[in-house]
């Protein structure tokens, strides 16, 4: 398939998750940086040591901050893990679909402890995933997850919330089981957020085996995305051109999706430095001005 023409840049919506700030607590200095950088959207990453949804002081302090400043607040990505940690202190990943039906309500407990924020600011989605990396496909797993997903579509209908389940590297969730697990399950209103990372990995570690080819299916149930490099082997969570994604393969199709579908950065930390600048080169990167 012949990419499209691109559009241009100014037509994109700029959007970025606070994924940057994984490791250190959010508070209004991080979203401040956030809205110096002129971005359209932002996307609350759910690690505790970041974003707290446990913390009910945070959340009115961030719900304060999104009340008091025109940032929209685009999505929530959905815990990964639990504990304060994030699996370092030896704790598994959050799994929605884990075969023991105790763990599975444990699951579905922190994502509806998550999703509670949306009483406090309003978004659009939140992003799912179903199951932890790595795990083979199953038939057992894809029951449970459907089971799963159809209480968690519940739930985020009623806060006014659509869910995106997204890409990953299980067996369960690479591009074509994952197109397959939906059309299946008939839940027509569950989109797909499109991880440009994961699409990059190779089949063999439950990837897409190619950010185009990856795109070119999941495309039609697309609604948002998460775009970061990786150098084909490890998900890296790189900035934009330091990885051996062929953006120029990618950016002219996310633009042909229209300005409705927005360009959201997942990337590490970089530093210090200034970060609205490298935010303005990495979109920049993805969509060069032609």
């Amino acid at each position: 398939m012949a990419p499209p023409s691109p559009t241009n840049q100014a037509a994109v919506r700029k959007l970025v998750s606070t994924h940057l700030f994984r490791r250190q607590r959010l508070g209004p200095a991080q979203l401040d940086r956030l809205l110096a950088a002129g971005l359209d959207g932002v996307e609350l990453f759910c690690a505790r040591p970041s974003f707290d949804y446990h913390d009910r002081s945070q959340m009115a302090d961030l719900a304060a901050w999104f009340r008091d400043h025109p940032l929209p607040l685009h999505s929530l990505h959905s815990p990964i893990y639990a504990d304060e940690k994030e699996g370092r202190s030896g704790e598994p990943p959050i799994n929605i679909a884990d075969p023991d039906p105790r763990r599975r309500l444990e699951a579905l407990d922190e994502v509806q402890r998550a999703l509670e924020f949306s009483e406090r600011v309003p978004f659009r989605y939140l992003v799912q995933h179903l199951g932890p990396s790595k795990v083979e496909w199953d038939l057992r797993v894809a029951d449970h997850a459907l089971t799963s997903l159809e209480r968690i579509r519940l739930l985020a209908k009623q806060a006014g919330v659509a869910v995106l389940v997204e890409n990953i590297p299980n067996g369960l969730s690479m591009p074509v089981r994952l197109l397959a697990f939906l059309e299946a399950s008939h839940l027509d209103d569950v989109g797909i957020c499109f991880d440009a990372g994961h699409a990059h990995l190779p089949e063999f570690l439950f990837g897409g085996g190619g950010v185009a080819a990856a795109w070119d299916l999941l495309a039609p149930r697309v609604r948002s995305t998460h775009l970061h490099d990786n150098q084909g082997g490890k998900d890296d969570h790189l900035w934009p051109g330091e990885g051996t994604i062929p953006w120029d393969q990618l950016a002219p199709r996310l633009a042909a999706a229209g300005p409705d579908l927005p360009w959201l950065l997942e990337v590490r930390d970089p530093g210090e430095g200034d970060l609205a600048a490298k935010l303005r080169a990495a979109f920049e990167r993805l969509a060069p001005a032609g």
